[in-house]
């Protein structure tokens, strides 16, 4: 079959297909810029989405730090230009639970800190601006989450810390410091020093967990206390020193939290018997465990357990439980759970562990059950003296140190696929030590009371623990290439030689808390 094109004869009628030729183009050429135009929309607006993700961030990061909305908006915008963009208009929007109804996508249940960033700008044309369309708007929307954290203080209140205080003064005296400026004329009550800094420097960290009303807050700490085995306990701010609180308590609201930390006093036991107490002029009457010891004057001499010299164990003297404080941080974690916070132990202690949980057959009031706790038949500290060894539960030579090795693996360690240095599958929690204090890194020789090899107990132990709460795995240790500088800031560990120095620490932990994209 044969086809042809007939060819217009008269002017007239070539005019007219030149007309419709034209009419064509113009329609085609119309079509194929829409198709440009439409094309470039479309990476243009995916640039702006993630423009919008990277503000959505950065709005999510001031969100964090406690800031104005205003200050939310600018770094969005700084974030949206840095992608190349210069936004018409950008929204942010949080949770508002007093709105009506509360919008479902921010007010979450339980609680997250959301942030919802909305970028409004315009795309440039190239080939639809010859009819008239210069511009095409866009809008992109991204939600980020600024972590909602579950921070658990654990905070060492055992009688060494009056520490600062000189040797055989008053204010040395658990007692005594602990009742002094009862009203807190400077904020705090007691002056027991560097207590009175560990209670400052935790309140300032809090105010930056606790950073909102108590109606908007998503975020929650709870407070650990420690000293000996029957003395550590979850902090009740209805009765902060109540030292028999056995229930976990989370705390949103930033006065309630602040106040309860106030309130903590450094563990004070009483006099011990046979020695007049120069506070009450009565003779003392304690009997088990550790109490204070006071000369012929009256001046304090320090603890002492007249049990325990005659029996001739020392166990039931010591007053740093560290394992008992990681045990209680670890299990607020099931207390209420939020599997989307992020978890986080911050642990502080002025020296080594030398006291455990009391084990189930244990009667504090009888010798004949004692070593308290999980404490080898030794005298000195309920250590074997050497930091190398470990040793599992059970075994004869289980000592203090083993049992917060434990603890920190339950605090730390991940629940599935632990790392291999894991003995038990745990928590997942994050994890950071601080060191307080001369004690902690007390090479104390050839005196055997704490360790062989020059490696101190205090901050050896702190290094580990930090080392599980870094990455779940107790093999990587950031801290292995200070190896003899126990002094040194490594990984998770703090090291802070007085009190001065403990809000510089707690700034650094709180400036290390992280923001995620929301997916």
């Amino acid at each position: 079959m044969k086809f042809s094109i007939q060819i217009p004869s008269s002017s007239r009628q070539r005019g007219q297909v030149l007309i419709l030729v034209a009419v064509a183009f113009v329609g085609l050429m119309a079509f194929i810029g829409l198709a440009i135009d439409l094309g470039y929309y479309f990476i243009i607006r995916g640039n702006l989405q993630r423009a919008t993700d990277a503000g959505a961030l950065a709005a999510a990061a001031q969100f964090r730090e406690g800031r104005t909305f205003a200050e939310m908006q600018s770094a969005a915008k700084e974030a949206v230009n840095l992608n190349g963009f210069d936004p018409t208009d950008i929204i942010i929007e949080i949770c508002d639970p007093t709105a009506t109804p509360p919008d479902p996508e921010l007010c979450t249940n339980p609680p997250s800190k959301l942030v919802r960033v909305t970028v409004s700008a315009e795309v440039e044309t190239i080939f639809l601006h010859v009819i008239g369309f210069g511009k095409i708007p866009a809008e992109t929307t991204a939600t980020s989450e600024a972590a909602s954290m579950d921070v658990v203080l654990a905070i060492d209140v055992s009688e060494s810390m009056t520490f600062e205080a000189t040797s055989g003064t008053p204010l040395r005296d658990p007692y005594y410091c602990n009742h002094q400026d009862p009203s807190g004329s400077d904020g705090y009550p007691g002056e027991c020093q560097p207590f009175e800094k560990v209670k400052e420097s935790a309140i300032n960290f809090i105010q930056k967990i606790l950073d909102n009303g108590a109606i908007f807050e998503q975020d929650r700490v709870a407070i650990v206390a420690f000293s000996d085995g029957i003395h550590s306990w979850y902090v009740d701010p209805a009765n902060p020193t109540n030292t028999n609180n056995t229930t976990p308590v989370w705390i949103s609201d930033r006065g309630t939290a602040v106040n309860a930390i106030k309130q903590l006093t450094v563990y004070e036991p009483g006099t011990c018997q046979g020695v007049t107490d120069p506070y009450t002029g009565s003779p003392g009457t304690t009997y088990w465990g550790p109490c204070r010891n006071y000369d012929a004057s009256g001046n304090y001499t320090g603890l002492f357990c007249m049990a325990c010299d005659a029996n001739g164990e020392w166990s039931s003297y010591m007053t740093t439980n560290i394992g008992g404080g990681l045990k209680r941080a670890g299990n607020m974690f099931a207390h209420q759970t939020r599997e989307s916070a992020l978890w986080i132990v911050v642990l502080l202690t002025d020296g080594l562990a030398n006291a455990t949980d009391l084990e189930n057959t244990d009667v504090y009031t009888d010798p004949g059950t004692w070593p308290i706790g999980f404490c080898p038949n030794w005298v000195n500290l309920c250590q074997d003296n050497d930091t190398t060894t470990r040793h599992a539960s059970g075994n004869g030579q289980y000592d203090t140190d083993d049992y917060a090795r434990d603890m920190a693996d339950f605090v730390g360690c991940f629940p599935t696929n632990p790392a291999s240095g894991c003995a038990n599958p745990g928590q997942g929690a994050v994890v950071f030590t601080i060191g307080l204090g001369p004690e902690v890194t007390n090479n104390y020789g050839g005196t055997g009371l704490a360790e062989v090899n020059g490696i101190p107990y205090g901050a050896n132990l702190l290094r580990y623990i930090a080392a599980v709460g870094y990455d779940g795995d107790p093999a990587t240790d950031p801290c292995a290439s200070y190896s003899n500088d126990y002094t040194a800031w490594c990984g998770n560990y703090y090291y802070s030689p007085s009190g001065a120095q403990l809000n510089r620490v707690f700034e650094d932990i709180a400036s290390r808390i992280f923001t995620r994209l929301r997916k």
